[in-house]
């Protein structure tokens, strides 16, 4: 059995959404309870969500995924005319930074999973040692999510550990002593001054001026003529680069 009680401090300050696709009632009843059971006692902050078949809402989040860190449990074989395949090479069309799990009481699909080279974390046969073996795989899973980039700050008491990759871009807002962190997903009312968050951040991020620190990397267009900042999710930001900052930004999008 997993040691819930190794060394993750990391975990009380982390969002993780866990997405189970399983077609059977009595497997997805069992992954849900086991999982529940598990991430009650760490403290970390999560979302479940449980699907029998790939869905209008499980391609939604497929397609825009959710801010945080992503874990798909996928049952291989699936009863309706999609498999889990299908779902996985879906996910890897647009996230490469989720950890799948693949379970099935097929032996021989594991195999056949293995070849398609998706980058799936594990494989887990239904028939033995279910509980454990999943265990084992999402505490795999959180140790992963550690060594990732990322941002913590408190939004109503509740503590986030925001991924690098799903910031947009920080902005200070001195008449309410506040920063907004806005994300692929949202934006989050920081009661904290800006250089709190900068101090976490890494050269993937710019400062355009003294109140607004942008992700480079979330870069589409730069209009530095009409000084328009566009970003890969269609959010745009007018009249914030300041004159001095110009040319590092300039700079950088050239080179990359």
């Amino acid at each position: 059995m997993v040691n819930i009680g190794s060394n993750l401090d990391w975990r009380k300050k982390e969002m993780v959404n866990i997405i189970i696709c399983e077609d059977s009632k009595y497997y997805k009843l069992k992954t849900f309870e086991i999982i529940e059971k598990y991430m009650k006692k760490t403290n970390i902050k999560y979302h479940l969500f449980t699907f029998e078949s790939y869905t209008k809402k499980l391609k939604e989040i497929i397609n825009n995924p959710l801010d945080g860190h992503n874990i798909y449990i996928i049952d291989i074989h699936l009863s309706d005319e999609q498999s889990g395949i299908d779902i996985v090479n879906d996910i890897r069309k647009k996230d490469y930074d989720s950890q799948i799990i693949l379970a099935t009481v097929y032996e021989n699909l594991i195999s056949e999973a293995q070849r398609l080279r998706l980058s799936i974390l594990g494989y887990v046969f239904k028939m033995v040692n279910y509980e454990k073996n999943i265990l084992e795989l999402l505490e795999t899973c959180l140790k992963i999510f550690k060594l990732k980039g990322s941002v913590k700050f408190q939004v109503d008491k509740i503590d986030y550990n925001m991924k690098y990759d799903d910031i947009i871009y920080i902005e200070a807002n001195s008449n309410e002593r506040k920063c907004v962190v806005t994300t692929k997903n949202g934006s989050y009312d920081v009661k904290k001054p800006l250089y709190f968050l900068e101090e976490q951040l890494n050269s993937r991020f710019y400062k355009i001026n003294r109140g607004c620190i942008i992700n480079k990397d979330k870069l589409v267009s730069c209009d530095y003529k009409n000084n328009i900042i566009t970003f890969d999710n269609s959010k745009k930001l007018v009249g914030m680069i300041a004159d001095k900052k110009m040319k590092g930004l300039k700079e950088y999008v050239r080179s990359n």
